[in-house]
C-alpha cells in the first residue's frame, strides 16, 4: 500500500489534483489516471485550514513537483501535515498591549471623597 498523508489547504475552495498524462502525446488514451480532492478551507467549521486525510504522498508529490507555478505552491497554501492534526481557527484581533486596570467601584470612590 502507498504512504498516505494529511494534506493542510488554506485555499478558500477545494482544488483537484489528478496525475499527469503518461503519454503527453495522446492525451486522452491514459487508462486510470488517480487523482483525488483536497478540502479547501472555506468550510462550516469556522477554521482557516482545510484537512485532508489518506491522501498519497506520491500523488501529492508529483502534482506539486508538475505545476511549481501554481499560486496554491508558491504562496505555500498546500503543506503536509500529521496524521493527528487538528485545523486551526480563526483568530481575531490583537493581543491586548496591557492588562486591564483595576476597575474600583463608584461607591467607594464616593465613600473616599467624603473622608477627605
Amino acid at each position: 500500500m502507498a504512504k498516505t498523508v494529511t494534506i493542510a489547504s488554506r485555499i478558500p475552495m477545494a482544488i483537484r489534483m489528478e496525475e499527469a498524462e503518461r503519454n503527453p502525446d495522446k492525451p486522452g488514451l491514459s487508462k486510470e489516471r488517480r487523482s483525488i480532492v483536497i478540502q479547501g478551507a472555506g468550510n462550516e467549521l469556522g477554521t482557516v485550514e482545510g484537512l485532508t486525510r489518506d491522501v498519497d504522498e506520491a500523488l501529492f508529490d508529483a502534482w506539486v513537483k508538475a505545476n511549481p507555478n501554481h499560486a496554491a505552491v508558491v504562496n505555500g497554501l498546500l503543506r503536509k501535515v500529521g496524521a493527528d492534526e487538528e485545523p486551526e481557527g480563526i483568530v481575531y484581533g490583537f493581543e491586548t498591549a496591557l492588562p486591564a486596570p483595576d476597575v474600583v467601584p463608584a461607591e467607594a470612590l464616593a465613600a473616599k471623597e467624603k473622608q477627605s
